[in-house]
């Protein structure tokens, strides 16, 4: 995958035609280098005009390199890689910080989870830097697609590309869920695990982030598709027709991931509701099945019992005495046992 060649230890002749320069720290995190025309950056320079940082995973010394590249103030950087960091605009003077969040895919144990990690694009000037705390092969190539250009890296562009793609994952990794929806519904239709159960609440967590995701992102792309944005607080983005389409095209497709996301949210939650029923009905009919044996099963045991007391019984001497506790005892019990059937207590 094109998309991860900065994860080579070094550059390469290769990767200098490819465009793109990958700096390493000592502690093995990444940033990324895209120049204006698309080559490579001089590591040695003090600044970089046009320029696309990639901030995947940095360590210190990565974010305080690109924020001398770039401009942007490091505390900046920092907010964006909190990962609770809700999406949001935030304007300085020179500098605009915007927060969308995106999906991920968590490595748990066992199996994966779906969650969401939020995304920072920093636009100061020119220069664009893209910052995620984590590293996501989905995200990596998300950003890579979103690098398309026809002249340089325009900001509008690039906030329609990100919002866009990362709508269109979204909905991506839904119809995934959806998939795996019918999957556990057949499962569970064929017998009750406590894993198909597992399953199903991880699915219900992961929707349940997607549409808070979904829901503050629409917020944020509504607010720019009516309002536009500004780099600082003096330079307006001038979208063309072309990008205010795909700006509505990007608010378009994250309001049907909000639909998805809600109708799924009510499929796993009907779906929770009737095999939690399922469930409780099994163990009442084992508990009542248990419970008519041990009612059929205590009219012998209590006459056997009576005949087993060291007092005078009718009886007792007679040759035929047990066969005739016996026979009166499994008369009793299937007595009892078509009465219970007659009330459809068994």
């Amino acid at each position: 995958m094109s998309g991860l060649a900065f994860m080579q230890p070094r550059v390469t002749g290769a990767q200098v035609g490819q465009g793109k320069h990958t700096l390493r720290t000592d502690g093995g995190e990444m940033i990324t280098i895209y120049g204006p025309d698309g080559l490579v950056s001089d590591t040695r320079r003090t600044s970089c005009e046009g320029c696309w940082i990639e901030l995947i995973e940095p360590a210190p010394a990565d974010i305080s390199r690109a924020s001398s590249l770039s401009g942007v103030d490091e505390q900046l950087i920092h907010e964006a890689l909190d990962l609770h960091e809700r999406p949001r605009i935030e304007q300085e003077e020179g500098t605009t910080l915007l927060v969308i969040r995106t999906p991920h895919m968590e490595n748990g144990a066992g199996q994966d989870r779906y969650s969401t990690v939020p995304l920072g694009i920093l636009l100061a000037g020119s220069n664009i830097v893209t910052v995620c705390k984590l590293k996501d092969e989905s995200l990596i190539r998300l950003l890579q697609n979103s690098r398309i250009r026809a002249e340089g890296f325009r900001s509008e562009r690039c906030i329609c590309n990100i919002s866009r793609n990362v709508a269109i994952l979204f909905l991506n990794y839904l119809k995934d869920i959806s998939t795996k929806i019918r999957e556990v519904e057949h499962e569970l239709a064929q017998s009750l695990s406590n894993d198909d159960l597992k399953v199903l609440l991880n699915l219900q967590k992961s929707v349940t982030y997607f549409h808070a995701a979904l829901k503050t992102n629409d917020l944020i792309l509504d607010r720019i598709n009516r309002k536009g944005l500004s780099i600082g607080v003096q330079t307006r983005l001038a979208f063309t027709e072309d990008e205010a389409d795909m700006l509505d095209d990007a608010l378009t497709e994250t309001r049907q991931g909000i639909y998805m996301a809600k109708i799924f949210t009510e499929v796993l939650n009907s779906i929770t509701n009737v095999y939690s029923s399922i469930i409780s009905n099994s163990v009442n009919q084992i508990m009542k099945l248990l419970t008519s044996f041990t009612v059929i099963l205590m009219v012998p045991t209590l006459i056997t019992s009576m005949y087993g007391m060291n007092i005078p019984l009718p009886m007792q001497g007679h040759p035929g005495a047990f066969a005739l506790v016996g026979a009166v005892s499994a008369v009793l019990a299937a007595g009892l046992i078509l009465l219970m059937k007659y009330r459809k207590m068994l």
